[in-house]
């Protein structure tokens, strides 16, 4: 077994409270066994899920944050056999804490595994309430446990620490955009909301080759249309809830032709998914990402079976996605790399979820936890606790 520096160790985290609320406890890190471990968390990115789970009531006090990467800190032989990294590495790990052992799991879909499904108990990284020992089982800490399920991939050490923060989110757009949405080289993309998402789908749509992209959103979100349109964005736009605004947009830009594929992250709007459908060219794609909540939303079926269109599902990414973002990533030159980065410490972790919750946030939909502080450094200062070990010695 490696050998075990948690003894005796503690770290703090962001505690995120049922009602509202969020205070910083620190909390003891238990020895690991052969078959677990503790990551060191460099940066754990806020996304609109967080936001979400937190209005949405938890059923405990839980720390958030499941964007999470770092170097592993700790590990049994056993743990680093599996997810071939041993301490020292630099990683990303998913937020998907499956059995292992299901049909779906065998087949390398464990986002689909029924342990770790949103609609069937969500087990997941930023989900377990801090009751369940041993309590950091989230990315706004400056340690997260790595149970034996984790999910871990490695990272490139010239990685910049803000681009890495994005390698899910990215991962998520490949496979709705070039996935999900078949988008081909030369191809029409409307993206709808210049969101988290929204942004890594810019990039996504440069990695097929698009040749049209097109982000809209309404007029308070024209900062992170502008950001889109510097990642390449061949036309960012408003509207203000006015579906034949944007279609006339889409006709003029597109010469009538309209979009492959859409990308819909707004949620459901009192006009429903026809105006979503109206954008769309002949066997156009429709791709809509969506939580586990129940909503309804009015199609037209004359126009749904016009255009012989797909309508389509998506959460999450697979495995394989993962490995092509970091290797999009690790390239540069992604469009990504100008998106601003808001960084904030443990202790103003509540602050931000209530500012994006009452949609008073940044400009920038990038904002990242980073559990020892803000700094220019990847690693932030030094850890007084733990001692990492590094593979190179270093």
């Amino acid at each position: 077994m490696t050998a075990n520096h948690t003894a005796g160790a503690t770290a703090q985290a962001a505690v995120s409270l049922p009602g509202g609320g969020c205070e910083v406890r620190t909390f003891d890190l238990r020895p690991h066994g052969e078959d677990d471990g503790w990551l060191r968390v460099e940066a754990s990115g806020i996304c609109g899920t967080d936001v979400a789970l937190r209005s949405a009531g938890l059923t405990g006090p839980t720390v958030l944050g499941h964007h999470v990467h770092g170097r592993i800190a700790a590990s049994g032989d056993t743990a680093a056999r599996r997810w071939g990294a041993a301490p020292g590495d630099r990683v990303v790990i998913e937020e998907y804490l499956p059995c292992g052992a299901c049909e779906r799991c065998a087949a390398g879909r464990y986002r689909l595994c029924p342990r770790t499904d949103l609609w069937s108990g969500g087990r997941r990284v930023g989900l377990v309430p801090v009751g369940e020992p041993p309590s950091l089982w989230g990315g706004n800490a400056q340690y997260v446990y790595l149970p034996p399920e984790s999910v871990v991939h490695t990272l490139p050490e010239h990685l910049p620490d803000p681009l890495a923060a994005w390698v899910l989110p990215l991962a998520n757009a490949l496979d709705w955009v070039l996935g999900a949405g078949e988008l081909a080289s030369g191809g029409t993309l409307v993206v709808l909301g210049p969101g988290y998402h929204g942004l890594a789908a810019v990039a996504a749509a440069r990695q097929a080759g698009a040749g049209t992209v097109v982000v809209a959103g309404l007029p308070q979100d024209r900062a992170r249309l502008d950001i889109a349109a510097s990642m390449g964005a061949d036309t960012a736009v408003t509207f203000d809830g006015n579906p034949t605004e944007l279609h006339e947009h889409v006709t003029r830009r597109t010469g009538g032709r309209m979009a492959d594929v859409v990308l819909d992250l707004t949620g459901v709007r009192p006009h429903g998914l026809t105006p979503s459908l109206g954008l769309l060219t002949q066997g156009g794609r429709l791709i809509l990402p969506g939580g586990a909540g129940r909503t309804d939303a009015a199609v037209d079926i004359g126009e749904l079976t016009r255009l012989t269109a797909v309508v389509r599902g998506v959460r999450g990414r697979s495995p394989q996605r993962v490995a092509q973002s970091i290797e999009v990533l690790a390239k540069g030159d992604c469009g990504l790399e100008k998106v601003p980065t808001v960084e904030v410490t443990l202790e103003a972790v509540g602050t931000m979820l209530d500012r994006l919750a009452e949609g008073s946030g940044p400009a920038t939909p990038h904002v990242v936890v980073r559990p020892w502080g803000v700094s220019n450094s990847p690693e932030g200062p030094a850890d007084p606790a733990l001692k990492v070990a590094r593979r190179d010695g270093r």
